[in-house]
């Protein structure tokens, strides 16, 4: 079975991933990007620290032996301003008492290399649940964040002006992320307050989809064959 059929997309994230080894630090990535999370990556502590300084992150991946600073190093530093981020540790040491050491120093769970990817998964998703995260509220996409229960859209962190039309275009294919949806489709989901013609709406759908293209990006909205519009997985 495909991955990406395995994990509903409107539960998101956004991970950090801390790994010193390309190959490994990448695979998680892109497992994690199937899994519809939004992730980067640091190759050692240093790099987490910059990189937490300007961001929140739902979850970090850390591995224990890096170079320059280590996961123990970098969770002490972690925790002595954030005690709420969920660290997820990885090591390939199996040792009862590297694993209580972690949890001393404030790891929320571990996993010893190698290890499945849907586990993976899934103990991200319950660190996410067990700190409170409304992460089925916000959907990523590429640099866009729809924040369901604000009703709002952001681009690189910052609020998009939109009209409420425009907003509920984006928020109805959003649910449908990779899915085409027929301009009837959105019509009747976004203009369902009134009885509407499809000639004469089917104008205006495109002109707020042409707007919101040059509120945002380009392809954020796809046509297809002139007839149908998805929201795709950047």
């Amino acid at each position: 079975m495909d991955i990406l059929y395995l994990y509903p997309f409107y539960i998101c994230m956004k991970i950090l991933v801390i790994d010193d080894h390309p190959k490994l630090r990448e695979n998680i990535k892109k497992m994690c990007e199937l899994a519809f999370f939004t992730v980067e990556t640091a190759i050692h502590g240093i790099e987490a620290l910059e990189k937490l300084r300007g961001s929140q992150y739902d979850c970090i991946i850390l591995d224990m032996n890096m170079p320059l600073m280590d996961g123990h190093e970098f969770l002490k530093k972690l925790r002595t301003y954030d005690r709420e981020t969920p660290v997820l540790v990885l090591t390939s040491n199996s040792l009862t008492e590297d694993k209580v050491e972690a949890f001393d120093i404030g790891a929320d769970d571990y996993l010893t290399k190698p290890f499945d990817v849907d586990e993976l998964i899934a103990r991200l998703r319950a660190l996410g649940r067990r700190g409170g995260i409304q992460s089925e509220n916000r959907i990523h996409i590429g640099n866009i964040c729809i924040d369901i229960t604000h009703s709002k859209v952001l681009q690189d962190g910052v609020w998009v002006e939109l009209s409420a039309k425009e907003y509920k275009i984006i928020a109805y294919l959003s649910e449908y992320i990779g899915t085409p949806k027929t301009k009837e489709s959105i019509l009747e989901a976004v203009w369902w307050e009134r009885e509407w013609s499809l000639e004469w709406d089917s104008t205006t759908l495109e002109a707020h989809i042409s707007t919101i293209r040059k509120k945002l990006w380009k392809d954020f909205i796809t046509t297809l064959r002139w007839l149908w519009y998805v929201i795709d997985k950047k």
